[in-house]
């Protein structure tokens, strides 16, 4: 039984009552705000089965919700079975707190494990709101210095000075700082920059909102030649087709393959933040079918919501013709005739009320 579901994949071995769950990528929906992420999380746990005895769960990520990653520790932490946490690449931020869920916690030699403070993104307010939320970020602190202390013999004091900085480990130093159980050797970690997004093991991150990111090795963008048949030169030798560089140049067919992939995860990651009620279609598409950039699909949207506007200003002042609201004679003097106690004025004014009163039901769809 597999599960795929946002962030994370959960797999079921029935033959011996176990699972592995990988967390790749960002935890939950946004960096801050609470969302479904967690609850379904739960979900797919309960769905593996109570006789799971052993899970493994695999983790590469630079964090994302916080209380998506306090809610998924936590259901971690009170399930039954054995939970073995294997860091294959980054457990940075809330991710590190996911670890912490482990009976027994791994990194692979050259991975890293990040924590730091708690971050909002409250950018507008006086000066209450930001006492009032720096008065809550330093609960959130409290409740995550309370996980690290309960891993490891480090003070609370302390704990909270390494968040302050910012504090990157690699797998020795956690392991040094009782963070972790045991560093993995044998396995391999790749990690490169592309400006400020990080490729960790194939996974892409953002680290940008980090104020002290390790100084990872550049990805070089050179252009490359294609192989070509009988070592002949490339002015009139034909390319080689995939199945031919594969078979001839498998290191370079990989090298291509991963950077096309990544290349790809960057792509959608970026259409699925332009995501908004109306757009869904056109993202879709261009997801799918035509393989459009996120810049060339925000302009479509841009277009799209420009020509939604435009037709509903023609479609309103339609509305307003057909129905006759235009015609609608001027109210000037009715106050007058109304307290003049005319009652021939007093049933005019009456029908040019309910007049107004039909054409604006029409408009908005109501009955007359």
């Amino acid at each position: 039984m597999t599960i795929n579901n946002n962030f994370w994949t959960m797999t079921t071995n029935k033959a011996k009552d176990s699972a592995e769950i990988s967390i790749y990528g960002t935890i939950g929906t946004s960096w801050w705000e609470e969302s479904v992420s967690a609850a379904q999380f739960a979900r797919d746990l309960r769905a593996l089965g109570s006789d799971v005895k052993d899970i493994t769960v695999r983790i590469n990520s630079a964090g994302g919700s916080v209380f998506d990653g306090l809610a998924i520790r936590s259901t971690l932490k009170s399930h039954a079975a054995n939970v073995h946490v294997i860091v294959d690449g980054l457990a940075a931020s809330i991710a590190s707190i996911i670890a912490m869920a482990g009976d027994k916690i791994t990194m692979a030699a050259g991975s890293m494990m990040m924590i730091h403070n708690p971050m909002s993104s409250i950018q507008m307010g006086d000066a209450s709101d930001f006492r009032e939320a720096a008065d809550f970020l330093d609960k959130v602190r409290d409740s995550l210095v309370s996980v690290y202390a309960s891993r490891t013999n480090i003070s609370e004091k302390d704990l909270i000075v390494m968040m302050d900085a910012e504090t990157w480990m690699s797998a020795e130093e956690a392991l040094d700082q009782g963070f972790i159980d045991e560093v993995e050797a044998g396995s391999t970690v790749t990690a490169m920059m592309q400006g400020t997004v990080a490729m960790v093991n194939g996974v892409s991150m953002n680290f940008e909102r980090f104020i002290n990111p390790p100084q990872l090795p550049q990805a070089k963008s050179e252009p490359r030649l294609w192989p070509v048949l009988n070592n002949q030169s490339p002015g009139g030798a034909s390319p080689l087709n995939l199945e031919e560089l594969k078979a001839q140049h498998p290191a370079l067919y990989t090298e291509i393959a991963k950077t096309g992939a990544a290349e790809e995860r960057l792509r959608i990651q970026a259409l699925d933040k332009l995501a908004a009620p109306g757009t869904a279609d056109l993202v879709a598409k261009a997801k799918y079918e035509t393989f459009e950039t996120a810049a060339n699909t925000a302009l479509a949207i841009i277009e799209l919501q420009n020509q939604r506007r435009q037709r509903a200003g023609q479609e309103r002042n339609e509305d307003a013709d057909s129905s006759g609201v235009n015609k609608v004679e001027s109210a000037q003097g009715d106050e007058e005739d109304l307290n003049s106690g005319n009652d021939d004025s007093k049933k005019q004014i009456e029908a040019k009320g309910s007049k107004i009163a039909g054409v604006i039901n029409k408009i908005r769809g109501g009955v007359k």
